[in-house]
């Protein structure tokens, strides 16, 4: 019986996982050029993440606002991070797009920059991808309503899986950048302002 429904469930999982592949393929973006980069990617306020993982901000605020304001204040912060931590997410896929892209035809100095663009792209991927696993337990399990813990703090985030996320991040705008600028695009302002 317990055979019966292990091999159910293994088959129910084929079929989802095909049907997802399938999915995925039809409604992919076809392949981006670096025409489409700039139009597709999504602006990250970098000071504002910074403000948010700030510890000393946080400390500051958990000392002047009572407690259940402070948790209800830290809510409203997880959410903006997460909203943040999102873009960063979406904008790595398309500059790794891209880089894939660029890395079937390039050579020498400008395929080591493909690669140094797909490796930190995949780095800020992961972190955005265990960062928003956390946040968004963090806003299931409504932490921040427990007395007897204390409201999450966002500097937790700021280092998961070993990844520094705003410092993965840089390093992908700076890659990005370096790889506008070795292909010769005039719209290089525009790239750091969407980034």
């Amino acid at each position: 019986m317990i055979s019966y429904v292990i091999w159910n469930l293994f088959i129910t999982a084929g079929f989802v996982a095909a049907a997802l592949a399938i999915w995925l393929m039809w409604f992919r973006f076809p392949d981006r050029t670096i025409d489409d980069v700039t139009d597709y990617l999504l602006p990250v306020d970098f000071e504002k993440a910074e403000s948010l993982l700030d510890p000393q901000t946080e400390a500051i605020l958990r000392k002047e606002l009572s407690p259940e304001e402070f948790r209800a204040l830290q809510r409203k912060r997880i959410h903006h991070y997460l909203a943040l931590v999102q873009r960063m997410a979406h904008n790595a896929a398309v500059l790794i797009e891209w880089a894939n892209l660029e890395a079937r035809t390039a050579t020498g100095q400008k395929l080591e920059m493909v690669t140094k663009l797909q490796q930190v792209g995949v780095e800020v991927r992961l972190y955005s991808l265990l960062a928003l696993i956390k946040l968004r337990f963090w806003l299931l399990i409504r932490v921040e309503s427990w007395k007897i813990l204390p409201a999450p703090s966002l500097d937790d985030i700021r280092q998961v899986g070993g990844v520094k996320g705003l410092e993965s991040y840089d390093r992908l705008k700076t890659a990005a950048s370096f790889l506008f600028i070795e292909m010769g695009q005039g719209n290089f302002e525009e790239l750091l302002q969407n980034l």
